[in-house]
């Protein structure tokens, strides 16, 4: 089916509390498409340890603060506020603040 119910999503939940829940109804090979979620404290990875990867990413807050980190720059977006960049510059997103975060992500040409 070309559609997915939210009720249906299949979820990645990753450490502290962060969630992912993939927008397509099956794995496509050349593209994520995902709605994520960072409570507060919630982050991709430790700030000393920031993740590199194939592909690129391109995504969109919705709600809450979204601390990105893409190598020595520091971002803050807020809601509305896009961003993307090449997956194999080291990166991570984290919520610093004390509302949660709701954004769209998509990562294109992932390599497993």
């Amino acid at each position: 089916a070309p559609s997915s119910r939210a009720a249906l999503r299949r979820v990645l939940e990753l450490e502290a509390g962060v969630r992912w829940e993939r927008l397509t109804t099956r794995n496509e090979r050349e593209v994520e498409f995902l709605y994520t979620v960072y409570p507060p404290g919630g982050e991709s990875a430790p700030a000393d340890a920031l993740v590199r990867h194939t592909g690129r990413e391109f995504g969109i807050v919705l709600g809450g603060k979204l601390g990105v980190t893409v190598g020595f720059e520091d971002y803050v977006l807020e809601p509305g506020d896009s961003v993307f960049f090449d997956s194999t510059v080291p990166h991570r997103l984290h919520n610093d603040g004390d509302e949660t975060v709701t954004a769209v992500w998509v990562v294109l040409g992932r390599q497993p």
